[in-house]
C-alpha cells in the first residue's frame, strides 16, 4: 500500500479517533481507534521510534505536533477526499487488534484490524511515523481523553523489538 495522505479526526458522537489512509492507488481505509486502543499502542509506537526507527536523525523530536518537518510531508494541504474508492467498505473498520513489526530498511510495518475480520497493514518509515504520531497527539488533546501521551512514552525503554513482537490488544 502506497500511502498518499494520512489524517486523524476526533469523531465525538463515537467517542473515536478516525484514522483516514488514502493511497496512491485513490483508495481510502478509514480505522476507528478507540481510547483504549490508543493508550495500549502509542508506548509500542514510542519504542519502535526509539528503537528500530530511530536511525540517524535520533535527535528529532518524537511525535512532536507543533514543530512538523517540512520534508515529512505538508500539513497545510487538506487532506483529498474525491473520488476514493472503498475496498473494505465505507464505514470504518473498528481497530481492536493492533501489531507492529520492524522490516527492513527501516520500516515499521503497523497492522490495524477487527477480531478475525477487515484488518489494514501499511509501512511506515521514521517520517511517517512521526507525522502519523503528531496527528494522534493532536487530535488526542482535542478529544479531552485526559490520556497523558508523555507519561506512556516516558516509560518506554528502547528496545530492537524480535519477529514475535505480541499483539496488542
Amino acid at each position: 500500500m502506497q500511502i498518499q495522505q494520512l489524517q486523524v479526526a476526533f469523531d465525538a458522537r463515537a467517542d473515536r479517533l478516525t484514522l483516514r489512509i488514502a493511497t496512491a492507488e485513490r483508495e481510502e481505509v478509514q480505522v476507528a481507534l478507540t481510547r483504549r486502543l490508543v493508550k495500549a499502542l502509542w508506548p509500542h509506537l514510542q519504542r519502535m521510534l526509539e528503537g528500530h526507527l530511530a536511525g540517524t536523525d535520533v535527535a528529532a523530536p518524537i511525535a512532536d505536533a507543533s514543530t512538523p518537518a517540512v520534508d515529512r510531508g505538508s500539513y497545510a494541504e487538506p487532506y483529498d477526499d474525491a473520488d476514493l474508492a472503498h475496498p473494505l467498505g465505507v464505514e470504518p473498520l473498528l481497530a481492536m487488534e493492533s501489531r507492529l513489526q520492524p522490516v527492513d530498511g527501516p520500516l515499521c510495518r503497523v497492522m490495524l484490524g477487527e477480531v478475525r475480520a477487515r484488518q489494514v497493514t501499511f509501512d511506515c518509515d521514521r517520517d511517517l511515523m512521526l507525522a502519523l504520531c503528531a496527528m494522534i497527539r493532536a487530535t488526542v488533546d482535542k478529544a479531552d481523553w485526559g490520556l497523558d501521551l508523555d507519561a506512556l512514552g516516558a516509560a518506554v525503554t528502547p528496545a530492537v523489538p524480535s519477529e514475535n513482537t505480541p499483539t496488542i490488544h
